[in-house]
């Protein structure tokens, strides 16, 4: 992704010769490279709160109790979707 963006920061700087609004378009994605480096990978999924290693979802726990109590209704009422949506998958037991 920073390669496109500067890619695209040099195409804009040599257009913006001949119109100085490109220029600012430039300025703006200098802006975005900078401060997406500063605050590391942009996650979009809020779920998603592992410490960044690939250990496959043995990150930090949470911090407090409502954050655990959160994360917990969560996965009860996707339990309850999915068991909802596929009946057959799921064992009777319960």
């Amino acid at each position: 992704m920073p390669t496109l963006i500067i890619v695209l920061l040099l195409f804009l700087l040599v257009l913006g010769f001949k119109a100085p609004v490109l220029w600012l378009l430039a300025a703006a994605l200098v802006y975005l490279l900078v401060r997406g480096r500063d605050r590391g990978p942009i996650k979009t999924d809020p779920d998603s709160r592992g410490t960044g290693s690939d250990e496959g979802g043995k990150g930090v726990g949470p911090q407090t109790y409502r954050e655990y109590s959160n994360r917990r209704k969560r996965k009860e009422r996707w339990d309850r979707r999915y068991r909802r949506r596929h009946p057959s998958s799921t064992s009777s037991g319960r």
